[in-house]
Parts: C-alpha cells; structure tokens; sequence
C-alpha cells in the first residue's frame, strides 16, 4: 500500500470520512491506511478540499473533515 494510486487513496479516505464524520487527518490515517505518512493522507486531504469534496473546520492539530453531499 506504499505505493497506492492517487485516486484510490482519496476514495479511501472519502469512504473513510462518510463512516465516520468530523474526523482528524491522524484518525483516518489510522483507520484508512496505516501504512502510509500522515503526510501523504494530509496532502490528499488538502486535494479533496480543494476539489470541493472534503470540507474542514478548525486549524492545525484541531482540524476536523466531513464530506460534502
């Protein structure tokens, strides 16, 4: 899983956030795909928000994620 693709580690971690709303980038690290940096799980994050998919709320260590639609 090191070396997942874009696209399916962002499925994951929508997948992730719909089962469990309001989560943190390090909750869903742990839930979603452990074997990876938090850093990579962040930076899709940060894709996702961009893209309009992902909403958040707070800043830095108290930054929470929900889905949108």
């Amino acid at each position: 899983l090191k070396r997942i693709e874009p696209h399916r580690l962002r499925a994951l971690i929508t997948e992730d956030l719909s089962r469990y709303p309001g989560s943190s980038s390090s909750e869903v690290q742990r839930r979603a795909c452990p074997e990876l940096d938090l850093k990579a799980v962040k930076r899709a994050l940060d894709i996702l928000t961009s893209d309009n998919l992902v909403r958040h709320e707070g800043e830095r260590r108290w930054r929470r994620y929900w889905v949108i639609g």
